[in-house]
C-alpha cells in the first residue's frame, strides 16, 4: 500500500485527480449565482442567531439586520457589498525573521499550516497518548523544519498536561522561541487573542502597516446558522487590532447541514457572510479568508466521513464563491478518517490536498499529521507529508535554517506570566 507521501506524490494519482477536475465543468456563473441566490433566501428569510454577544447584535442593528432577540435577518447583497468594497484581496503575515513574511491571496503561492487541535498523539512506534507541552514543542519544532510549511499553526496538538489558563502564552512562547515562521493566533478568549497578539506584534518589532499582519486566527460559524458568543467577542477583538480572521463554515452533510452538495453550499456561503461582514463592519479593511468545507456523515457510523468526493466538489466552489468576493479562500490539507498512516491516510489526504491545490485555495490548513477525523496528530505521517509537499512544489530539500533567536528580555516576560 501507498503511505501518505507517495500517494501525494504520485504522478498518476495527481494526474488523475487533476484530469478529473479539469474535465468536470468549472462552476459556472448561473451556478454560482443560484448559491449566492440561495444564501439571499437564507439570510432573509432564516436568518443567522448571534448567541450571547449583544454588541454584535447592536451592531446589526445599525446596519439593517431585522433583529429579533438573538436571531437576525440580513440582506445578502448588502453583506457582499461590504465585503468587496472594504476586505482586502491580498495581505501579508509577518513573521519574526522579515525573509519568512507570507503574503495570502490569489496572486500568491499558496500558504501550508499543520494540523490544528488534534487531542491525541500517534507517536513513530504506534504508541498512542494525550497531547502534551513536550510533544508540543517538539510538533512546532517540526513544522520550522519543514520548508514547505510556511506556517507553524496553532495548537498543534492539545496541551493536556498544561492548565488551561496558560495554554495560550505556552503556545505562543513555543511558536516564538522554536521558530521564527508566522504562526496563528489564539482564539480561547478575547483577553488571551489580545494578549498573543501584543506579543507577537513585540516579537516582530515592526510597526503596523495596511496589508499586514501577524497572526491568523481560526474564527468559527456553529452549523447550522449560528455563532456563539466566544467567537464572536474574539472576531471583534481581532479585527480591531487590525489582524486576521479566517471566519469558517466547518459542516458535516446530512448532520448540521443538508445533506447535498447544493444545499450545504447555500447555508456554508450565508453563514460565512455574515462573519466576513462582521470582521469589516468592526475595522473597514482588516484582514479576513473565508473558510468553507464540508464533510459526509456517516448515519450508521455517527462519525463524518473524510475523503469523499462531495467534500472536494464543494472545496471547488467554496474557491469561486470567494473569488468574486475578493477574499483569500481557505483549503483543506490532509484529512482522513484513517486510524493509522495507511493506504486510506495516503489515498484521502493526498486528494484532499490535491482538490485544494488544484482549485486554488490561498491558506490550505491540516496539510500534515492529520490522522483520525483530526482526533490524532501523527508524527510519521507529519513528516511524510510535509516532504511530499515540498517535492510537488519543488522546494529544496533538507531542513529550514535554525529561527532568529527571540529577544531574551520578551522571553523571559512571557516565561514570568506562564508562571503568574
Amino acid at each position: 500500500m501507498l503511505r501518505t507521501s507517495e500517494m501525494l506524490d504520485s504522478p498518476s494519482v495527481n494526474r488523475d485527480f487533476e484530469m478529473a477536475l479539469i474535465g468536470r465543468s468549472p462552476p459556472d456563473e448561473a451556478a454560482l449565482r443560484q448559491i449566492e441566490d440561495g444564501a439571499d433566501h437564507v439570510l432573509a428569510e432564516v436568518g443567522i442567531r448571534f448567541e450571547g454577544d449583544l454588541e454584535t447584535v447592536d451592531l446589526w442593528r445599525q446596519n439593517g439586520g431585522i433583529v429579533k432577540g438573538d436571531h437576525v435577518l440580513l440582506d445578502g447583497p448588502r453583506l457582499r457589498k461590504i465585503i468587496r468594497e472594504n476586505a482586502p484581496e491580498s495581505f501579508t503575515l509577518r513573521a519574526r525573521n522579515p525573509v519568512r513574511d507570507t503574503s495570502i491571496g490569489a496572486k500568491h503561492a499558496p500558504v501550508f499550516a499543520p494540523i490544528y487541535g488534534a487531542p491525541n498523539v500517534l507517536l513513530e512506534n504506534g504508541e498512542r497518548s494525550s497531547g502534551s507541552l513536550s510533544i508540543y514543542r517538539r510538533l512546532v519544532s517540526m513544522a520550522h523544519a519543514a520548508p514547505a510549511l510556511s506556517n507553524t499553526g496553532h495548537m498543534i496538538c492539545v496541551l493536556n498536561d498544561v492548565p488551561e489558563t496558560v495554554r495560550p502564552m505556552e503556545m505562543a512562547l513555543a511558536h516564538l522561541t522554536l521558530s521564527d515562521k508566522p504562526f496563528m493566533g489564539c482564539i480561547a478568549s478575547p483577553e488571551a487573542a489580545v494578549d498573543v497578539i501584543d506579543v507577537a506584534s513585540m516579537a516582530v518589532g515592526r510597526d503596523a502597516t495596511d496589508g499586514a499582519c501577524e497572526l491568523l486566527h481560526l474564527i468559527n460559524a456553529t452549523p447550522p446558522l449560528v455563532y456563539k458568543d466566544n467567537p464572536l467577542k474574539v472576531l471583534r477583538a481581532v479585527a480591531r487590532r487590525r489582524q486576521a480572521c479566517m471566519v469558517t463554515s466547518y459542516m458535516m452533510m446530512g448532520a448540521t447541514s443538508p445533506v447535498t452538495v447544493a444545499g450545504t453550499l447555500i447555508q456554508g456561503y450565508a453563514e460565512v457572510l455574515a462573519g466576513l461582514a462582521l470582521t469589516q463592519l468592526w475595522s473597514p479593511g482588516a484582514p479576513a479568508v473565508m473558510g468553507l468545507f464540508a464533510i459526509p456523515f456517516g448515519m450508521k457510523s455517527m462519525l463524518p466521513c473524510y475523503g469523499d468526493p462531495a467534500s472536494h466538489v464543494v472545496q471547488i466552489y467554496a474557491v469561486q464563491l470567494a473569488r468574486r468576493l475578493g477574499v483569500p479562500i481557505r483549503g483543506e490539507g490532509g484529512v482522513t478518517s484513517a486510524k493509522v498512516d495507511d493506504g486510506q491516510a495516503g489515498a484521502e489526504g493526498a486528494r484532499a490536498t490535491a482538490a485544494s491545490v488544484l482549485s486554488g485555495a490561498d491558506f490550505i490548513l491540516h496539510s500534515a499529521g492529520w490522522l483520525e477525523q483530526g482526533r490524532s496528530v501523527s508524527i510519521g505521517k507529519f513528516e511524510r507529508e510535509a516532504t511530499a509537499i515540498a517535492q510537488l512544489y519543488g522546494i529544496e530539500a533538507g531542513e529550514s535554517a535554525p529561527p532568529l533567536p527571540l529577544d531574551p528580555r520578551l522571553e523571559s516576560e512571557l516565561r514570568q506570566r506562564i508562571r503568574m
